[in-house]
């Protein structure tokens, strides 16, 4: 489905502009509960004129605005759509960089790496112990096969 959605895009785009794609853009940004920081993974289409020459612009401005939005205002359609507003008005503004659309192809969250809960899980599966124990096993380990 997002191909297609993709495909339609750029039939679309080339009557009106250029397109250019950010793929896999990953950031992190505040949460609003215990100000941790959540890593997102954003895909996005912009449609308008002089895109791939300002690059770089574009990814500064999406830098800038997503580090002022908490990840609960993302959550919403609404937030979605206050997101790329405030994106289209920030590179008018700043570079007049004339966007026409911009289009949110992907959106995830990525909850963070929890080392304190990985070493618990991996605790339980015996995969993981304390520096101290490897090693004290390892010499026990080849105790054994001497004695073999």
């Amino acid at each position: 489905m997002k191909k297609i959605v993709f495909a339609l895009i750029c039939s679309v785009s080339l009557l009106f502009g250029e397109i250019y794609k950010i793929d896999d853009f990953q950031t992190d940004i505040f949460s609003k509960k215990g100000n941790r920081l959540k890593k997102i993974d954003l895909s996005l289409v912009f449609e308008g004129e002089n895109l791939s020459q300002n690059d770089y612009k574009l990814l500064d401005a999406l830098n800038i605005i997503i580090s002022s939005f908490y990840i609960e205002d993302l959550f919403t359609s609404q937030g979605k759509e206050r997101f790329k507003k405030l994106l289209k008005q920030f590179l008018l503004k700043k570079y007049m960089l004339d966007v026409d659309a911009i289009y949110l192809l992907k959106f995830a969250i990525k909850p963070p790496l929890d080392c304190d809960k990985l070493q618990e899980i991996l605790q339980k599966q015996e995969l993981w112990q304390a520096p101290a124990k490897k090693e004290q096993k390892a010499r026990e380990e080849k105790a054994f096969e001497m004695i073999e």
